[in-house]
């Protein structure tokens, strides 16, 4: 009796412990959000991202996509003291005399990436991935390979970027591959279907310029057998056609 007594107790310790790092994980995101939304038109967002990747989800906090690369950022929302090394497989935040260790935020970052990266063909050159530490938090640590910053330098980190990496057909593509293969969390249906309907209209958009929705060639007049139709330059890699166009 007693050895259930405490089982249970264990559990709601655990239940409650979850619930509170997913609610500050959430707050962490939605400021990042917050922030993100004060850059400029040329920069796209997406926040609270899921795609496939060979049978498994994965989830991406933000994405930005710009003429200077594609952002992959990731939020952590700790206090404390933050000590990490880019090639250690666990980082420790110490807070009140207490250590925690959690999993290296730059190579679960490098996972999103790595599946961006397999979703869009793009090289990774063109994806900068970016760590964010929201909250009364400070970074020990040297991080000279990476970006690991705090929510105040993140609008800069961004901006540093001034040289062009994507063609404006390219990302038009590219923000169109991740929209089609992707969903984004909300917090209504109503939410959902506004994003649903954008992204139908963004998909049509490339198609009536002339770009091929699948890989990013030119839509090109063909010749069939009994009517002519518009095919993906890049036949027979891609076999993109476009319906009733």
């Amino acid at each position: 009796m007693e050895v259930t007594i405490l089982a249970i107790i264990v559990v709601v310790i655990l239940l409650i412990h979850f619930s509170r790092n997913k609610r500050k994980g959430r707050y962490g995101e939605k400021r990042v959000a917050t922030i993100l939304n004060s850059l400029p038109d040329e920069y796209t967002i997406f926040n609270d991202v899921y795609i496939e990747e060979n049978g498994k989800s994965t989830q991406i906090d933000h994405v930005v996509f710009s003429p200077y690369g594609i952002f992959v950022i990731e939020t952590k929302h700790y206090k404390g003291w933050i000590y990490g090394d880019e090639r250690a497989s666990f980082w420790t935040k110490k807070i009140y005399g207490n250590k925690y260790e959690f999993y290296n935020p730059l190579f679960q970052n490098y996972g999103h990436v790595k599946a961006l990266k397999s979703l869009l063909g793009f090289p990774y050159q063109y994806f900068i991935p970016i760590v964010v530490f929201i909250g009364d938090v400070t970074i020990k640590g040297d991080y000279p390979n990476h970006n690991v910053v705090y929510e105040n330098e993140l609008l800069d980190t961004i901006k540093y970027h001034i040289s062009v990496l994507l063609p404006d057909d390219k990302l038009k593509w590219a923000i169109n591959r991740l929209a089609y293969s992707s969903f984004e969390t909300s917090d209504t249906a109503k939410e959902h279907i506004i994003q649903v309907k954008n992204r139908i209209s963004q998909y049509n958009s490339i198609i009536n310029n002339g770009i091929c929705p699948r890989c990013g060639g030119k839509l090109v007049l063909c010749q069939g057998r009994y009517r002519n139709f518009w095919g993906c330059s890049n036949y027979p890699h891609c076999h993109y056609i476009v319906k009733d166009y």
